[in-house]
């Protein structure tokens, strides 16, 4: 699971009315520890990132204040999280060790140089905050880029292997098929579009009732695809792949087009534009066309990259509204 490392003291929890207790056996006193207050703007931060990560707090304290750290956390309503403490770089190190073979770090957010080296161990981005000032009311949105970046590449080196191995195949196939090879790959796609139709339909309907939003309305279909790329990024293997842009939208009408698309890079970096066509254009029909939510709109797609045009075009429309 991808996970967000977060150093406590210093980094969000503001100790310095016990510091001058180090050396002290009060400086883990139970009621002073509950005393410590929070780093501005990371409670609101943290919660954020647990909607999509999994936090994991880790500290320079004794193990014997776990039981107490987490009372403190559970107090200042950080989210639930695993808390591991070891009170040397040493002990930190031995932790990370273990976290780096349960947790897939996207980011490990510290105050100080040492916590940059267990970002290291984990092979995780490191942002260093300032001590007890750390800008909290900007790091969510620097995590998600962090992330959506991270996942662009991963989407690009996915699809740079699945073309690779296609555009290797699809000659052989396509000498011993002939063009009968696409007549049976296309009935197989509309096939699969067609089994889970039902399913599809009853997703996508709630989906629309959940958000408000007419299926019968292309306005709020616009609104819809939006929101929809807005909060399901992470899983999309589309993401980062190609640029759109809205041209027209009504009612009865809705037409975007694709300004620049990585499949038909890498298939027009192997000379088989017209085979990455009948892959991944043509098929389209099987999801845009009478879509689940709603079988009474029709597609059309007049322009796409791989066939030589600047741009790809999707419309979809109600017919006989005059438009």
């Amino acid at each position: 699971m991808r996970a967000i490392l977060v150093f406590i003291d210093g980094t969000i929890c503001d100790d310095r009315k016990r510091l001058h207790l180090v050396r002290n056996s009060d400086l883990f006193n139970r009621e002073l520890v509950l005393q410590d207050i929070p780093v501005p703007n990371s409670v609101d931060c943290l919660q954020q990132l647990a909607s999509h990560y999994a936090i994991v707090y880790i500290g320079a304290r004794p193990s014997s204040t776990l039981t107490l750290t987490r009372e403190w956390l559970k107090n200042q309503n950080y989210p639930e999280g695993h808390v591991h403490l070891g009170d040397s770089l040493d002990a930190r190190i031995n932790i990370v060790n273990q976290l780096k073979n349960e947790f897939d770090f996207l980011v490990g957010i510290g105050d100080r140089w040492d916590d940059n080296e267990l970002h290291n161990i984990i092979h995780c981005q490191s942002i260093i905050l300032e001590e007890y000032a750390g800008n909290w009311g900007q790091i969510y949105n620097r995590v998600i880029e962090l992330h959506k970046t991270h996942l662009i590449s991963q989407n690009k080196i996915r699809l740079e292997g699945k073309v690779e191995g296609l555009a290797r195949v699809c000659p052989h196939l396509l000498s011993r098929f002939s063009e009968s090879l696409w007549d049976v790959y296309h009935s197989s796609v509309m096939q699969m579009a067609e089994s889970s139709r039902e399913s599809r339909r009853k997703d996508d309907l709630d989906s629309f009732k959940r958000l408000n939003l007419n299926p019968d309305n292309l306005l709020d279909v616009e609104r819809w695809y939006k929101l929809i790329s807005d909060s399901e990024w992470e899983e999309n293997p589309l993401y980062g792949l190609q640029d759109h842009e809205i041209v027209e939208v009504s009612k009865t009408y809705y037409c975007h087009k694709v300004t620049h698309c990585y499949y038909a890079e890498l298939w027009k970096s192997h000379g088989m534009p017209e085979v990455g066509y009948q892959i991944h254009c043509k098929t389209d029909f099987a999801w845009w066309d009478k879509p689940a939510w709603n079988s009474n709109i029709r597609f059309k797609q007049p322009k796409t990259i791989m066939q030589g045009d600047d741009y790809c075009l999707f419309i979809q429309y109600l017919p006989n509204t005059g438009e």
